[in-house]
């Protein structure tokens, strides 16, 4: 199965159309975001294609005055998105066990957190980036992916305790025993170059492609 996965929109309905152009042209079947969308706009588009959704830090400040029938529809929106090899979240798979959308903003000051302590920045925070790992390892997961840094880098956790960073154009998942965090970029506000920028993913190679458009 090939997959695109995006993140991050921001409302750029201009942006994500060519990221959608894009990926029928390279033969998608499933489309998956990663929160951050950032107006019905592009909440329409990703309705039309059918794109399975997680919600990110957007979605979680902003239901409780999201206009209807959107808000019905995103506070079914989970944290994370997981199915048989492949896990997405908008931040980091490390996430408080049963906390849902519509209990994000009084969780948060129920426990005097800031967003960023649920939505931390892989590509900033080490201690993020560890910890994130150790989900992995624990779950026997190989890869997450995620948006919210807005940049396209991937980390590499290797069985023989090697740590590397990726940065494209594309890669292949190496033994199951290795860990990966992917960082999909953002289409609408990148912060690593011009371009819309998405993931192709290909389930059964395993194989991880970076796209900017």
């Amino acid at each position: 199965m090939l997959w695109a996965i995006l993140s991050d929109i921001h409302g750029r309905v201009d942006r994500l159309a060519r990221v959608l152009a894009d990926a029928a042209e390279a033969g998608v079947t499933c489309f998956l975001s990663l929160g951050d969308v950032g107006g019905v706009g592009p909440l329409d588009m990703l309705a039309d294609i059918g794109a399975r959704c997680v919600f990110g830090n957007w979605e979680a400040s902003g239901l409780r005055g999201m206009a209807q029938p959107y808000r019905g529809w995103v506070a079914r929106w989970h944290a994370h998105y997981r199915e048989d090899g492949l896990w997405a979240g908008h931040a980091s798979p490390v996430w408080p066990a049963g906390l849902e959308i519509t209990q994000v903003v009084d969780f948060l000051r129920r426990h005097d957190l800031r967003w960023m302590d649920l939505f931390p920045s892989l590509c900033h925070s080490e201690t993020a980036r560890w910890e994130a790992f150790a989900e992995l390892e624990a779950t026997q997961a190989s890869v997450f992916f995620h948006g919210h840094t807005h940049v396209q880098e991937a980390w590499h956790w290797q069985s023989d305790g090697a740590l590397t960073r990726i940065a494209g154009p594309a890669f292949t998942l190496a033994d199951m025993g290795d860990r990966y965090l992917v960082g999909v970029g953002s289409v609408g506000m990148p912060h690593d170059g011009r371009g819309a920028c998405y993931v192709l993913y290909e389930d059964e190679a395993r194989v991880v492609e970076w796209r900017r458009v």
